[in-house]
């Protein structure tokens, strides 16, 4: 083959690569041009549902600025079921546009990919032509041309031929950039979507919570205005007098541990600093404490951690302490035992179905203390919308945040 022959076959070699590629490359660029256009509409899908939600925000809003009643509070209810909905239909919908977002980074990694080997061939056809070259050496390629002019011809080709490899080779770099952008962005989305997930099951289940607390008023109030409203006198005082009988018994046992009126092996289990451990195995948390999500929200702040488990599981001390009581009530806690521990920290457990101790009795750090409870309709459950246990850690008598103490 002469240097003119190749001075023209090259190029063509490389105007055909890049016509094949182009068809290959046009329809990932239709697919991902397609998926954009997915994307957007589930944003407008997005905001519409959005705007729904803050109808229904303002309107749970305007309830809870009114004076407490039976008809206000299942309005409430009625407006956060209808909102939490709403937020199942968000959660999906914005599940479904990282979903679109994944694919569309997918087929710009293929994209880039694709760019990259394509963008190597190139190269090695460059490396090969200028391999042919040095090859044929300076003498033969200048009297090898049957046209002098074809030399400089070829003097020029040759220069073009460094450049393209130049050029190609920061194309490959960019590409390489590109690419490694693109697949982070994926990890990140794909971390993201995972957390979505849970959080969609975080928010049906409050849907559920959410349904069954209006009938769990009504039956608690006994559909009357007037009951509703001994209700909550009663769960006022209820949390009143918890407050200040643990504030009470708490000094009483400083006392007594201070005077060395307990045995040494309590007083060294008592002494150090208050760490609890989780009272229920493998819980599922329901509501935080103060939740804002909570169902009752309007008639108290949430004062614990709900930990849905299955009835009747087993109840454990979350540290040593004195049981200051185990009690039952017919509304807000049920049966719940409430345990004095040292350095002003109490802690309570509320909706069981079962106490296996009595006040005054010393308890080690896991002792079996009950089983759980909280099924609406059965004894001891109180006011509850579902099986769990409700746990509080209190700190001179006021609830403070139980995840300040748990530890795995």
């Amino acid at each position: 083959m002469t240097v003119l022959q190749r001075y023209i076959l090259i190029p063509l070699m490389i105007a055909l690569m890049g016509v094949g590629g182009f068809a290959l490359f046009s329809v990932s660029a239709q697919t991902l041009e397609e998926l954009g256009v997915d994307i957007e509409n589930k944003e407008a899908e997005i905001d519409g549902i959005r705007n729904k939600i803050r109808q229904f925000e303002d309107r749970i809003d305007e309830y809870e600025g009114k004076q407490q009643s039976l008809a206000n509070e299942l309005a409430i209810l009625e407006n956060r079921v209808q909102k939490t909905q709403l937020d199942i239909q968000e959660a999906e919908l914005e599940i479904d546009k990282v979903e679109l977002e994944i694919k569309h980074t997918r087929e710009e990694i293929v994209l880039s990919e694709k760019e990259i080997v394509r963008s190597k061939d190139m190269i090695a056809v460059v490396l090969r032509e200028l391999y042919t070259f040095d090859e044929a050496g300076p003498v033969e390629v200048l009297f090898g041309n049957e046209v002098f002019s074809e030399f400089f011809d070829q003097v020029q080709y040759l220069e073009t031929l460094q450049d393209d490899l130049s050029s190609t080779l920061e194309r490959i770099e960019t590409l390489n950039a590109q690419l490694k952008t693109q697949e982070e962005q994926q990890a990140t989305r794909k971390e993201r979507l995972v957390g979505m997930r849970q959080d969609l099951e975080r928010t049906q289940r409050r849907l559920e919570s959410e349904q069954r607390a209006k009938d769990v008023l009504l039956a608690s109030a006994e559909q009357s205005e007037a009951q509703f409203r001994v209700l909550v006198r009663e769960l006022q005082e209820e949390r009143q007098y918890i407050q200040s009988q643990v504030f009470r018994l708490q000094e009483e046992l400083n006392r007594r541990i201070e005077e060395g009126d307990l045995d040494e092996e309590v007083i060294e289990e008592l002494t150090g600093p208050t760490i609890l451990s989780w009272p229920v195995q493998d819980p599922i948390i329901t509501a935080i404490f103060h939740d804002p999500t909570y169902p009752f929200k309007h008639l108290f702040q949430h004062s614990g951690v709900d930990m849905a488990v299955p009835q009747g599981s087993t109840l454990r001390a979350a540290g040593p302490g004195y049981v200051a009581w185990a009690k039952s009530t017919s509304r807000g806690y049920g049966n719940h035992i409430m345990i004095v521990h040292s350095n002003g920290i109490a802690t309570l457990y509320a909706h069981l179905s079962q106490m296996n101790v009595v006040a005054d009795q010393f308890v080690q750090r896991g002792e079996v203390i009950g089983k759980t409870g909280g099924l609406p309709g059965t004894p001891g459950a109180g006011l509850s919308t579902g099986p769990h246990l409700h746990f509080e850690v209190r700190e001179d008598g006021i609830p403070v945040d139980p995840y300040l103490y748990l530890v795995d």
